[in-house]
């Protein structure tokens, strides 16, 4: 394979089974927008053509046999708009179609290098008339409502007549539930007016408004015709015409769309137009090496690896909201599984990949979160809870809307998450600035959370009841490890901050003195001292909580390859009363508190758990990888890191069609960096403790930390780390 086939991810034939995987890995974004990788001529028999915006959502009601207080009365679905780059083709009345013309030399390419999808082909027509078409279409990384096509169409063969129209279609719609609670949504009713739609010569405008939450979303499309390189005028974007063996036509699409939060739209994309196609090219280009120059890992000796890392970096970057107010969902924006929702994967998994490549990138997802602050005050409020916050488990617009509270709303260690990524930031940047005017409020209000619903027990002990841990197949448990151990770090790290804010001397906005003035820090302190986490004696390891050990272990040897994911075959109940894990929950708060345990008592937790953990979840390999790499396992982590790094370029999970598993993605970039190179923040300061795969003849990757950039290098021989 050659060096530049390692920054492309290549389809070299029209393979119905592989085409819904493509569309979602042939995604192009810019964390505002996306388009799905399906073919402009939008006539094939399969596939499912996706245009979305990051955070445009439409409600839907939630149906329950019987329902409770605070139960979700309705939940959000990112909604599936107007395709924006369909384009029709004749030649002498004969309709372009991948599926049914006679197609040959055909070659998609996703260039990872330059956030570019290119397409190139040979057909011919029935007449005999032969040429190449060639497409090319961006998300430009520059400017966020803009997406630019490039048609082109050069006949090689043959005389005749042909029309070209450029369209947008408004007929797409979301996929139908199925059988798998993971995917789809059914709308009792159309969930999307279309209010206007015009057409001129040079300009197509759609514009609609959802039912319920009452967005609205704008698409222009201005396009360009050209004969041999000359501009032509047409009329209602239809271009139709003669050509011969030496002409080449070619339909420049900008797209323009937005959620109704710009004025005139079709100013905005002519202007854009005028400065041309190239030179949109060229800037686009130029922000993606300069994203190359923080992130990549480049991989010598395994050149499947290296596309594999590449892609996922890739799908990261273009995949996440980046002003303040968007996230990056399960699925980023490339289909429609887990509906479009955010979860506690962004501070967890993906947030870490932000913090030392693109920091900007991170505080804007902690804002995502600050911004949604006072929709979490309602939410604890609904609860019950006296005081706090509490973050939703899956949401776009801050609010809770996941139906099946067991593994939705009872795992209350999204704020513990949240307030952990907001330290692993700040360890990592420095950003006092943002901890004074965002951090600190956000981390007063989720610790008053844990101080209403933790109590003392007649022991004395700090307790957690009725949670759940990230092992969704153990739910409404008693003192979850992961998440007491989580709390008790956020204490401690908010009783530290508070103590450097007072020698700081800075003043505090009204909220955050409002709620100093009222924080109980004699609770909080004992809380952090008299914290439970459940050990067992016996066997010298954590318990996952306070019964999970009791329980018969799941039966194993006899359960059918074909019964996994388990989740899909059994009651949740059934699971609920075995000793069987859906992905690292323990394992996890080791990885996550690095310092707090002993390497023993870490393998000893590691060998018990690995035996009885399905890795159902995606989220799950990567983490088990990362400790066999510190327990020097590391052939076992080695093979948890091939299947992380190719869960969606091999589709392991058989749903890639549904979107790519954009926390997986990150688990790959922690893989290397936390596992192999095993790097952890100790005392503030980073440390390492570089292995390499023993197919590997070098890795390297860098790393921002409190303004200092580290590059390591590690070979079979050894490893060199340098500051720059």
């Amino acid at each position: 394979m050659s060096n530049d086939n390692q920054w492309k991810y290549v389809e070299t034939e029209i393979d119905r089974q592989e085409y819904l995987k493509n569309e979602s890995l042939m995604t192009i974004s810019n964390g505002y927008l996306s388009l799905r990788g399906s073919y402009e001529e939008a006539n094939l028999s399969f596939g499912h053509h996706g245009t979305y915006l990051n955070g445009f959502y439409e409600f839907y009601d939630l149906n329950y046999g019987e329902k409770f207080t605070a139960y979700p009365q309705q939940s959000q679905v990112m909604l599936n708009l107007a395709d924006p780059k369909v384009v029709q083709v004749y030649v002498d009345d004969e309709e372009l179609s991948l599926e049914s013309s006679l197609i040959s030399n055909y070659k998609r390419e996703l260039d990872l290098q330059t956030g570019c999808l290119n397409r190139v082909f040979r057909w011919e027509t029935k007449k005999g008339t032969v040429a190449t078409i060639r497409s090319t279409r961006f998300a430009s990384s520059i400017h966020k409502h803009l997406i630019c096509m490039k048609y082109t169409i050069q006949f090689h063969e043959g005389e005749g007549n042909y029309e070209v129209k450029s369209m947008i279609s408004t007929q797409r719609h979301n996929i139908s539930k199925e059988d798998d609670p993971r995917i789809g949504v059914e709308f009792k009713e159309e969930p999307m007016t279309i209010i206007r739609y015009e057409e001129n010569a040079n300009m197509l405008l759609v514009s609609g408004i959802t039912k319920y939450s009452k967005l609205q979303y704008n698409c222009h499309v201005f396009n360009t015709f050209c004969v041999n390189d000359e501009k032509v005028k047409v009329e209602a974007n239809t271009w139709a015409g003669t050509f011969n063996q030496d002409t080449m036509l070619t339909l420049y699409k900008y797209i323009w769309m937005d959620k109704n939060e710009q004025a005139d739209g079709n100013a905005q994309v002519i202007e854009l137009a005028k400065a041309g196609y190239a030179a949109m090219l060229k800037e686009h280009q130029a922000w993606w090496r300069q994203q190359w120059e923080s992130m990549d890992i480049v991989i010598k000796g395994d050149a499947s690896m290296q596309k594999a890392i590449r892609l996922n970096l890739y799908h990261l970057t273009q995949n996440v909201g980046k002003d303040g107010y968007t996230n990056i969902s399960a699925k980023g924006m490339t289909g429609e599984g887990y509906e479009g929702h955010y979860f506690w994967d962004t501070e967890i998994y993906m947030l870490p990949f932000y913090i030392y490549t693109n920091p900007d990138i991170a505080k804007a997802l902690l804002m995502f979160r600050y911004n949604t602050l006072e929709k979490a005050r309602i939410r604890s409020k609904q609860m019950g809870h006296q005081q706090g916050v509490l973050f939703p488990w899956r949401t776009i617009n801050g609010e809770e809307c996941s139906s099946f509270f067991p593994a939705g709303t009872a795992q209350y260690h999204i704020n513990a998450d949240i307030a952990y990524g907001i330290k692993l930031y700040y360890e990592a940047t420095q950003d006092w600035e943002f901890m004074q005017d965002f951090g600190l409020e956000l981390l007063l209000e989720i610790a008053n959370l844990w101080l209403d619903i933790g109590h003392v027990d007649y022991q004395g002990r700090f307790c957690i009841h009725e949670v759940t841990g990230p092992d969704e197949y153990s739910c409404l448990v008693n003192n979850n490890t992961y998440t007491n151990i989580m709390v008790q770090d956020a204490f401690k790290f908010l009783l530290k901050l508070l103590s450097e804010d007072k020698s700081k001397e800075k003043r505090h906005n009204l909220k955050v003195s409002t709620l100093l003035e009222g924080f109980d820090y004699e609770k909080a302190k004992k809380a952090v001292k008299d914290m439970y986490v459940p050990y067992d004696q016996t066997l010298q390891i954590y318990a996952q909580d306070d019964g999970f050990l009791s329980k018969p272990v799941w039966d194993f040897k006899n359960t059918p390859k074909e019964n996994y994911p388990l989740l899909m075959h059994y009651h949740p109940l059934t699971l609920y009363r075995h000793q069987v894990c859906k992905q690292a929950d323990v394992v996890l708060a080791e990885l996550l508190q690095p310092t707090r345990f002993s390497l023993e008592q870490k393998r000893r937790d590691f060998e018990y758990y690995e035996k009885i953990t399905t890795h159902d979840s995606s989220l799950s390999n990567c983490i088990y990888g990362i400790m066999a790499a510190e327990l020097d396992e590391l052939d076992k982590s080695y093979e948890y890191y091939m299947k992380t790094a190719k869960t969606d370029i091999e589709d392991i999970h058989h749903n890639a069609k549904d979107g790519i598993h954009a926390a997986n993605m990150a688990g790959a970039w922690l893989g290397i960096v936390y596992g192999f190179a095993g790097f952890r923040m100790e005392d503030n300061m980073p440390k390492f403790r570089p292995q390499i795969p023993k197919n590997w003849e070098e890795y390297s990757f860098c790393m921002k930390i409190k303004n200092q950039i580290y590059e390591v290098h590690v070979t079979q021989e050894d490893t060199k780390i340098i500051k720059k």
